[in-house]
């Protein structure tokens, strides 16, 4: 088990923006870690091969972009989530983090990917019930999300049909 983290106002590298404010200008970093300034991605290989320090300079590029973009999901994480429960949201948030990007006047569209990404954890993690449509919606989202050991709930219908 991992040790409780401080208070954001203890961090030692506290953001220098809100999260409201910075959240966007976040996901840009992260998203133009993957890119070039023409908005086109990165050729990974020149012709189908590339020679020894050009695959070197990609692998190590696409590990620092993997790790920006987990740096960047990391300070969503809840307080209380065991660590199962956040590398199972973490995935859901990165998987659809291009496609929930705020625009730049705002518009809350990240918001609303964490407070998916809330409901499909709490329904998985908690058995929490939902409307059906959203349900569907979250569910449809995390399709190919693999979590073991998940938890089984009994609804109280269920318990009373056993009776």
């Amino acid at each position: 088990m991992r040790p409780p983290r401080p208070p954001r106002a203890l961090q030692t590298n506290p953001p220098a923006q809100s999260r409201a404010a910075g959240a966007p200008l976040a996901a840009e970093r992260w998203r133009s870690a993957c890119r070039e300034g023409s908005g086109r991605v990165r050729p990974l290989a020149v012709e189908g091969a590339m020679v020894g320090g050009e695959a070197a300079a990609a692998v190590e590029e696409l590990i620092s972009g993997v790790r920006r973009a987990t740096d960047f999901a990391e300070q969503f994480r809840s307080y209380s989530e065991s660590e199962k429960q956040w590398k199972a949201r973490m995935e859901f948030i990165l998987r659809h983090l291009p496609d929930y990007r705020d625009p730049p006047d705002g518009g809350g569209r990240l918001d609303q990917l964490l407070s998916l990404s809330m409901v499909w954890a709490n329904h998985l993690f908690l058995g929490c019930s939902y409307n059906k449509d959203l349900l569907d919606k979250v569910m449809e989202m995390a399709d190919g999300i693999e979590v073991e050991d998940l938890p089984q709930f009994t609804t109280r219908s269920e318990l009373m049909k056993k009776k």
